[in-house]
C-alpha cells in the first residue's frame, strides 16, 4: 500500500511511524497542512491521523509515549516526505532532512528511512558536489560521505568516499566501516593533519583502523609531500593521533653543523622523555659533535597537587677542540644542578627551596637566554616558615647562597632563624565609650634573629685550588685559601619596639614616640694589636661568650595641609596642592665611651698613633655604633593634582581626578651632636604619570660642603666658596611607556556564514545577493603593535674627574605582525654613553596551515647566531620528518655553541 503525502512550501514536516499499520484519511493537498508528529512504537486508535488535522491522544498513549522517548527516532524534513507500507515500513524524506536517535543524527539532501531495519541510507546527488554529501553525528564528531547506509540501533554503518575528523588530524578512506563507536576500518585511507583542502602532506595506506579516535594503525603506506610520493614504503605504522606529553618516547633530534674546532657536525637534543605516573615525569637530552664535544641536561619533575611540586635539573658539558696531541689543545667543563622545591606541610607551615649551583661559564657556553649569559652571580635558597593559627607568633628557617663569579666570592648566610611576636598593647582597657587615653595606645614590638655567616674569598681568586665547599668543612683548607681564620660566625640578636602614636589629642598635628632596644650575644670578640717588626696592627679571635646591647628614642611631627586654586585651563578646573611636612628627633649615646666596654684603642703605627675599633665589628649583625646622635631629621612631601572636566554634545559633564604629580619630596638631616659637618645630604624624588601611558621617576642627591684637594669634604659650606648652593652628587632618571596601535577590531567585520550542506530541493539556499558585495569586497588588515620603551638615565659625580654617566634606551618585547601570518618579536637597545647596540634577538614566524617557518637570530655583539626552523604543526608525525633522510635538513643553526635556541 503506498500513501504518498506532499507539503508545499518551506515548513517543517515532523513524522512519527506506528508499530501497526494505521487508517488513513487523504489530506486536502490545495490546502497547508499543521506539522505531523510520529513516533516509532506506541499504540494508536483505529481511524488513523489525517494529515493537516490534529487528533487527540488518550492517556494511556501519552504514557506510552513518555516511556518509549528515550528510544524514539525524529525525523523531519523541508520540502515533503513519503511513506510505503508493505512488507517493510519506508520513509522517504527530501529537502534539509534530518533525522535523529540517541546514538546519532544524520542531515542530508534525501533520507531512506527503514523502520522496519532501524536503517537510514543517504546518498549524494554526485561525488564532485560536496554540498550535497549527508553528514553523520556522533558525541560531536562529524563523518561527511557520499554514501551513508546507518543502522542506529547497532550503532555500525558503511560509508563510501567518507571524511573523519580525528583529534589533531583528518581521515578520508575509499570505504569505511563501524562495527562499533570505538573501532572503524579503512580501505585506501589518507591521514593527514593538514584539512582536505590544504593536504600538503599525507599518508596514504591500504588498510587502516582508528580505535577510540585516538590510536591509528596502518599497512602498505607511502608518505605524500605536495601528491609527490616519498621513495620509501612502510610496511605497517602507527599514529597517536590523540598525543599526549604524558607518552614516554624519543625526543626530537635535530642535525647541526657549527663551523668551529670545538664543534663540527652533530646531532641536537638527542634524547628521551620517560612518563612513570601522574606525579612524576624525567627527561634526558644530550648534544654530541664529531670534535668530541657533549653537553648533557636532564630534568625530572614532580608534582602532587595541594601537597608540593618540584624539579631537579642537571646539566654538564665537556667541550674540546682538535686532538689531545695537537698543540693548542683545550678541554673545558662546564656543570650546572639546580633544584626547586615548594610544599604545603599544614596550612600554617610551608617549606620552599630554589637551589642553583654552577660553574662561571655554563650559561655562556650552553644558553641562548641574554638574561641568563649576562648573569655574573648566582643564588639559592632554603625557607621554611610558620605561622600561629591565630597569628600569635611567626617563625622562620632559612638559608641562602650567593656566588660571585668575577670575584669568585662565595657568601652562605645561615641556618638564619627569625621569631617575631604579634603587636600587643600592654594597657589597652575594655571601656568602650570613653575618651581613649594616651597611654592606651602603646603598641610593643618583640623578635629576635639567629644568624651564622659563611664567607670565602681566596686570595688567588680564580687560580685557587681550593672551592668554597671543601673549605667549608675544612677550617685549615680554609685559613689556607683565605688566609685568615674566621671561618663560620654566629650571633643571635633581640629587638624590642615600645611606641605610641597621637600623644597630643589634636586633628591637625600627629605627636609619635618610641624606644628601640637592641641585645647581641656573640660567641667570640676580636682583639687587635699592633706588630712592630712588621710595622702592621694583627686581629685576634678571642672565643668567649659576650653580650651587649644599645638604645635610642625618637620623636616626631608629621601634619597635611591643602592649597586650592580655582584656576582653569582649557578641560582642566582647579588645582589641589597637599602639603605632608614631618620632622622627628632621635637620640642615641654614644657607646665609644669607656663606660661602655665596647671600643678600644690601639696602636697602628710607629709614630705612636692609635685608633678606636669595636671588638664586634666583624660580627655577624655588627655592633653599637660610635658617637653620640642628636639628630633632627626633616622633609617634606608634595602631592599635586587637578580636575579634568568633559562636556559632551547633550550637556552631561563628567569630571575626573588627575594627579599631575603623585610625589615630589626632599630630605635632609642634622646631627647636634657633631663636632662638624652637622648636615647630611639632602635627597629629592619626583614621580609622576600624569601623561597617559608614561610614567615618570626622577632622583637627585646632593651635599651641602665643599671638598679639599682629596676630595674629602669639609667643614665649610660650598657656597661659600663657590656660586653653587649645593654640591650635586648623582643624578637618575627614567622614563616608561607601552605602546600599542592596530590591533582587530577596527572597521567593518566580515563573518563567513555558518556551513550548510548543499540541498537542491531547498530553494532558500540560493539567498539575495550580499549587499556589502563590492563595496567592501577585502576585509582591511590592520597589523597590531606593542612594545614597552624605558630609558634611564644616571650621572655620578666624582672629584677631579669626569662624572660618570649612563644612558641606555631599551624597547622591550617588541611585538608585530607584518602581514596576517608573519609575526616579528624582538627587543633593542642602545647606549648613548658607548653609542652601541645592546645585545638583541629577534624571532621572525609565519604560521601556514600545517606548517610553522620561525627565524631567529641575533646580528649584533660578541653573540651572533641564527637559527632556523620548518616544523609541521602537529605534533603527531613531526618525529617522522625530523627522522627521515633528506627531509631532516629543514633546521639550520649557526651560533658560537651551536645549541639552538630553546626560551625565545
Amino acid at each position: 500500500m503506498l500513501i504518498l503525502f506532499v507539503f508545499i512550501g518551506s515548513r517543517n514536516v515532523h513524522a512519527q511511524v506506528e508499530t501497526e499499520q494505521p487508517q488513513i484519511t487523504p489530506p486536502d493537498t490545495t490546502s497547508s497542512a499543521s506539522p505531523l508528529n510520529t513516533q516509532q512504537g506506541g499504540e494508536q486508535p483505529p481511524g488513523g491521523i489525517p494529515a493537516g488535522a490534529n487528533t487527540q491522544q488518550t492517556a494511556q498513549n501519552r504514557s506510552a509515549d513518555r516511556q518509549a522517548v528515550e528510544d524514539a527516532v525524529n525525523f523531519q524534513a523541508r520540502d515533503s516526505l513519503t511513506f510505503t507500507f508493505g512488507e517493510q515500513r519506508i520513509a522517504m524524506l527530501y529537502g534539509a532532512a534530518n533525522v535523529s536517535h540517541e546514538s546519532g543524527n544524520l542531515k542530508a539532501g534525501t533520507v531512506e528511512l527503514n523502520l522496519d531495519k532501524s536503517q537510514l541510507q543517504a546518498t549524494a546527488s554526485s561525488a564532485q558536489d560536496t554540498l550535497s554529501h549527508p553528514v553523520l553525528t556522533q558525541d560531536d564528531q562529524e563523518l561527511r560521505s557520499t554514501r551513508i547506509l546507518f543502522n542506529y540501533e547497532t550503532e555500525r554503518g558503511k560509508f563510501e568516499v567518507a571524511e573523519i575528523n580525528v583529534p589533531d588530524g583528518h581521515l578520508i578512506g575509499t570505504k569505511v566501516k563501524n562495527v562499533s563507536r570505538n573501532e572503524v576500518f579503512i580501505e585506501d585511507g589518507i591521514y593527514s593533519t593538514c584539512p582536505p583542502e590544504h593536504m600538503y602532506y599525507y599518508i596514504q595506506a591500504k588498510r587502516m583502523k582508528v580505535v577510540d579516535e585516538e590510536e591509528i594503525f596502518f599497512t602498505n603506506a607511502r608518505l605524500f609531500i605536495l601528491d609527490i610520493p616519498y621513495p620509501l614504503i612502510f610496511p605497517f605504522g602507527y599514529v597517536p593521533a590523540g598525543f599526549e606529553q604524558r607518552r614516554s618516547g624519543l625526543l626530537e633530534p635535530t642535525y647541526a653543523f657549527q663551523n668551529t674546532s670545538a664543534r663540527g657536525i652533530g646531532l641536537q637534543n638527542l634524547g628521551w622523555f620517560q612518563y612513570f605516573s601522574d606525579y612524576f615525569t624525567a627527561q634526558t637530552s644530550f648534544d654530541i659533535f664529531t670534535s668530541g664535544t657533549f653537553f648533557n641536561e636532564s630534568r625530572m619533575q614532580y608534582r602532587k597537587t595541594g601537597d608540593f611540586n618540584g624539579s631537579v635539573t642537571i646539566g654538564y658539558s665537556k667541550e674540546r677542540g682538535l686532538e689531545p696531541t695537537d698543540p693548542g689543545f683545550t678541554e673545558t667543563t662546564t656543570k650546572r644542578i639546580s633544584v626547586n622545591h615548594s610544599q604545603e606541610l599544614s596550612p600554617y607551615a610551608s617549606l620552599s627551596a630554589n637551589i642553583n649551583l654552577r660553574t662561571a661559564d655554563y650559561f655562556r657556553r650552553n644558553s641562548f637566554d641574554l638574561d641568563e649569559r649576562a648573569e655574573t652571580s648566582t643564588t639559592s635558597r632554603v625557607s621554611y616558615r610558620y605561622n600561629h593559627p591565630e597569628n600569635l607568633y611567626n617563625f622562620s628557617v632559612s638559608s641562602n647562597l650567593n656566588q660571585q663569579f668575577a670575584t669568585n666570592t662565595t657568601r652562605l648566610t645561615g641556618p638564619e632563624m627569625n621569631f617575631s611576636v604579634r603587636q600587643f598593647s600592654p594597657f589597652e582597657s575594655d571601656n568602650t565609650g570613653m575618651e581613649e587615653q594616651w597611654y592606651e595606645r602603646v603598641t610593643v614590638n618583640y623578635r629576635n634573629n639567629f644568624s651564622s655567616r659563611y664567607t670565602f674569598q681566596p686570595t688567588a681568586a680564580d687560580s685557587a685550588k681550593i672551592n668554597w665547599f671543601d673549605a667549608l668543612f675544612d677550617p685549615q683548607k680554609y685559613e689556607e685559601a683565605t688566609g685568615n681564620d674566621d671561618h663560620l660566625q654566629y650571633g643571635f640578636i633581640q629587638r624590642a619596639q615600645v611606641s605610641a602614636g597621637q600623644l597630643i589629642p589634636s586633628r591637625f598635628l600627629n605627636v609619635s614616640a618610641g624606644i628601640n632596644y637592641n641585645e647581641y650575644w656573640y660567641p667570640a670578640t676580636i682583639r687587635k694589636e699592633f706588630n712592630e717588626e712588621e710595622n702592621r696592627v694583627e686581629t685576634f679571635k678571642e672565643r668567649s661568650f659576650a653580650t651587649t646591647r644599645d638604645f635610642s628614642t625618637n620623636l616626631s611631627f608629621n601634619t597635611t595641609f591643602y592649597g586650592i586654586s580655582q584656576i582653569k585651563a582649557g578641560s582642566f578646573e582647579g588645582l589641589r596642592h597637599t602639603v605632608r611636612p614631618n620632622i622627628s628627633f632621635s637620640y642615641r649615646p654614644d657607646f665609644s665611651s669607656d663606660q661602655w666596654g665596647i671600643y678600644r684603642e690601639v696602636q697602628r703605627d710607629t709614630l705612636g698613633n692609635t685608633q678606636e675599633y669595636s671588638i664586634f665589628e666583624d660580627a655577624v649583625f655588627g655592633g653599637p655604633g660610635a658617637g653620640e646622635q642628636r639628630t633632627m631629621s626633616f622633609g617634606v612631601t608634595n602631592i599635586l593634582e587637578t580636575k579634568r572636566v568633559r562636556r559632551d554634545s547633550t550637556g552631561e559633564v563628567k569630571s575626573n581626578n588627575l594627579r599631575l604629580i603623585d610625589n615630589l619630596s626632599a630630605t635632609s638631616s642634622y646631627n647636634f651632636a657633631a663636632d662638624s659637618l652637622n648636615f647630611g645630604r639632602m635627597n629629592v624624588s619626583l614621580s609622576s604619570s600624569a601623561v597617559n601611558n608614561f610614567r615618570i621617576r626622577a632622583s637627585a642627591g646632593y651635599s651641602f660642603y665643599s671638598r679639599d684637594e682629596n676630595g674629602r669634604e669639609i667643614d665649610r659650606f660650598i657656597w661659600q666658596d663657590t656660586n653653587k648652593f649645593l654640591q650635586p652628587l648623582n643624578y637618575s632618571l627614567s622614563v616608561s611607556t607601552d605602546i600599542t596601535l592596530g590591533g582587530r577590531g577596527r572597521g567593518a567585520r566580515i563573518t563567513t556564514p555558518e556551513y550548510r550542506p548543499y540541498d537542491p530541493y531547498d530553494q532558500t539556499f540560493f539567498s539575495p545577493v550580499d549587499t556589502r558585495f563590492f563595496s567592501q569586497p577585502v576585509q582591511g588588515y590592520s597589523s597590531g603593535f606593542r612594545m614597552g620603551l624605558d630609558f634611564s638615565y644616571r650621572w655620578t659625580y666624582r672629584h677631579g674627574r669626569d662624572a660618570r654617566k649612563s644612558a641606555v634606551l631599551n624597547a622591550n618585547n617588541i611585538q608585530f605582525n607584518l602581514t596576517p601570518k608573519w609575526s616579528l618579536r624582538t627587543r633593542l637597545g642602545y647606549d648613548f654613553i658607548e653609542k652601541e647596540l645592546t645585545p638583541s634577538q629577534f624571532s621572525l614566524n609565519r604560521q601556514m596551515v600545517c606548517w610553522n617557518l620561525s627565524f631567529n637570530f641575533n646580528p649584533f655583539g660578541e653573540f651572533q647566531y641564527y637559527a632556523f626552523r620548518l616544523s609541521l604543526s602537529g605534533g603527531q608525525i613531526q618525529s617522522l620528518f625530523q627522522k627521515l633522510p633528506l627531509l631532516n635538513n629543514l633546521e639550520r643553526s649557526s651560533s658560537p655553541n651551536g645549541r639552538v635556541p630553546r626560551r625565545y
